[in-house]
């Protein structure tokens, strides 16, 4: 079974629960990505094979995440959209191009009876059109990416016809999703659940956890690649600590090591985990407060704690009111608004978060909804019967 993912941890990390549960069962699985990801998938404890060579995609995603985060994205037209999605497939387009050949090459070479990706790695498909074998197209949150399907042929023609094919067939042969039904967009393609199990990198459990909480808990976290794309002027989570502060909870502050250094002077009593997973901070937790990526959104929805999500870029913004139109949690879009101006907002939601007990039915609701959705080891018993077709 070879998994495919462009070289980004947390596309790489919602696929992670689903290789392990392959490997467990006997089958022999590979992870291939570039070489920015080596070190991740070791971490993981799967087999990596590494693909082309360190393209500098970081600094093509910065220059155009930087204007991201600047759009308020409730007024922006829909050709705007159409054409920031456009620049943004290119991107992908252009990090798929560099490791497709050697893509083809290793596939043809070890012949696997499966091609699993994630759905910015378009060389996957095709290099699973290639050989023949099933395309099965895993999500990481609910399914953005598949609005934009349309406009992918516009950007990987080149690809195509590098081995003689003229369409492909990018939303796969089946796409398994990991997030709760009430959580998706609209789709029209076979969808198969399973429970997402959260697995957001390695760390160590501080002991403090196993400690009852002295009152209500509530984490903010905003991420690992907010600074890496927006630079500091996009890490709020300082302000929004400052906030949640006030309602005199106890505040987890959720960090990476690169993020240190932003924190600043915190309120005291502030409680500062540094490069712990989420999977371990959320359970206890009565609220988060975050940025809306993916992982953090699945990880706090398989803990049933409700959320609120301060969308800066399109995918935070959809993720954002998938979770306020689910009822588990609310969504606040800056607007342009600076940090003090969020600042009273955000403590005045996180209170609701926290008073009206509706959010948290909900939150517990679609908790439960994962948990009635096939386990990955379940689901590669399906996957078994597609790869002997």
């Amino acid at each position: 079974m070879l998994f495919v993912t462009v070289p980004w941890p947390t596309h790489f990390h919602a696929m992670v629960p689903l290789a392990w549960a392959f490997r467990a069962a006997g089958h022999e699985v590979r992870v291939a990505s570039g070489p920015a990801l080596g070190p991740a998938i070791a971490e993981a404890g799967l087999p990596a094979v590494i693909l082309g060579s360190d393209f500098a995609f970081v600094p093509l995603f910065r220059a155009e995440a930087e204007t991201l985060y600047e759009v308020d994205w409730s007024a922006i037209s829909q050709e705007e959209v159409a054409e920031r999605t456009m620049r943004m497939l290119d991107i992908f387009a252009r990090i798929s191009d560099v490791m497709l050949d050697d893509l083809v090459a290793f596939a043809t070479s070890w012949r696997p009876d499966l091609i699993v990706y994630e759905p910015t790695m378009v060389a996957a498909p095709i290099a699973a059109t290639v050989l023949g074998v099933p395309k099965i197209r895993h999500l990481w949150g609910p399914d953005i990416t598949y609005s934009a399907d349309a406009l992918q042929g516009k950007v990987i023609g080149g690809m195509l016809a590098r081995y003689g094919l003229t369409d492909l067939k990018t939303l796969g042969d089946l796409t398994v999703d990991p997030g709760p039904l009430g959580m998706q967009v609209s789709v029209s393609y076979d969808r198969q659940p399973m429970r997402y199990v959260p697995y957001n990198g390695p760390g160590e459990m501080p002991r403090w956890l196993t400690e009852p909480p002295r009152t209500r808990r509530v984490l903010v976290t905003w991420g690992t690649s907010m600074v890496y794309l927006g630079g500091a002027k996009v890490f709020l989570l300082p302000h929004a600590v400052a906030a949640v502060a006030e309602l005199g909870v106890e505040v987890i502050a959720a960090i990476t090591h690169d993020q240190r250094e932003l924190l600043g002077e915190l309120p005291e009593g502030v409680r500062v985990a540094e490069q712990v997973p989420l999977h371990m901070l959320l359970p206890g937790c009565d609220a988060v407060v975050q940025h809306g990526g993916s992982g953090t959104t699945l990880t706090a929805t398989a803990c049933g704690v409700p959320q609120l999500i301060v969308g800066q870029s399109p995918d935070q913004v959809i993720l954002a009111s998938q979770v306020a139109q689910a009822g588990s949690g609310l969504m606040l879009i800056p607007r342009g608004a600076g940090p003090r101006e969020l600042k009273g907002e955000i403590r005045d939601m996180t209170r609701r978060l926290l008073e009206e007990e509706s959010f948290a039915a909900t939150a517990d609701t679609l908790r439960r909804d994962l948990e009635s959705q096939p386990t990955p080891g379940q689901v590669v018993s399906i996957l078994e019967t597609l790869a002997k077709g």
